[in-house]
């Protein structure tokens, strides 16, 4: 499928194990890695994989010598391997069912990155914050209405809906940064080495692209921010401070942005007032 090696983590690794190339995903996900070991990167382990009895094609001497396009050069594939989830992939011109492995990371109706795929990309950037504090903001958005609009024009119009939000969500995000659908009407975004206040315009932003939409009714979303603090063991409390900020502006009513700080200082941002 077309762009498809833009999409998984591709990395490159010579026969001493070392990182020698990676995409933008792969950067995405696990910060400066050239250079470095891939089992310390992927698995955080001092010794190769195989020692470990985890599945190693350096290792194995798999190799297939395709030209892998790798966003920044062509480059001889001695071993290379796409990691996910802990699962290794082949070469990208390798995959014959690539429709499958595509369809367990990408949201079939929005085309963003799905549930499963953001876990396991929040437990990589909230790992890059604590050992280099590479700083990320999260914005946890929510369609207001989409019940109404199932209930009143039907489940197509909603998908609908959905879909156009997602575009929104596109527009108004870089490619450093990643988007997906968290669930039913809900969608969470990681921005990349951003402060909060970056994160508040972005937010800003999409809630005006949503509220411009051609519908059959009005559409408005709600959006949560925070970001990580040094006290935070995990991703899941920098994540409830969104939810929570979130839940604040959908109370205080549509289209505005809540945030919470990981001090406590919590405040509500309303784009009419931006707008005036």
């Amino acid at each position: 499928m077309e762009g498809i090696e833009r999409l998984l983590p591709s990395i490159i690794i010579d026969s001493n194990y070392r990182i020698v190339a990676a995409n933008q995903t792969a950067k995405n996900m696990f910060g400066e890695i050239i250079g470095k070991e891939c089992y310390k990167v992927l698995y955080n382990l001092e010794t190769p994989c195989y020692q470990h009895g985890i599945k190693c094609p350096v290792y194995g001497k798999e190799n297939g010598f395709d030209i892998v396009d790798l966003e920044f050069e062509s480059y001889l594939r001695g071993y290379g391997v796409i990691p996910w989830g802990g699962m290794f992939y082949e070469s990208v011109v390798n995959i014959t069912n690539i429709n499958n492995i595509r369809s367990s990371f990408i949201d079939n109706l929005t085309q963003l990155y799905n549930r499963k795929f953001m876990l396991n990309f929040l437990e990589k950037t909230h790992n890059l914050w604590k050992r280099y504090k590479q700083p990320y903001t999260l914005l946890f958005m929510d369609l207001d209405n989409l019940k109404e609009i199932n209930d009143n024009y039907g489940h197509t119009a909603g998908d609908e809906a959905l879909i156009k939000v997602a575009l929104c969500i596109r527009a108004h995000i870089r490619s450093s940064d990643t988007a997906a659908r968290w669930g039913g009407d809900e969608f969470l975004m990681v921005l990349s080495n951003t402060s909060i206040e970056y994160g508040e315009k972005v937010a800003l932003r999409i809630i005006k692209c949503v509220g411009d939409i051609q519908f059959f009714t009005k559409l408005s979303v709600s959006i949560g921010a925070s970001q990580p603090s040094d006290n935070d063991k995990s991703y899941s409390e920098v994540l409830a401070r969104a939810d929570k900020a979130l839940y604040q502006a959908k109370q205080s009513g549509k289209s505005k942005v809540g945030v919470l700080k990981a001090d406590g200082l919590s405040y509500l941002i309303d784009i009419k007032e931006e707008s005036a």
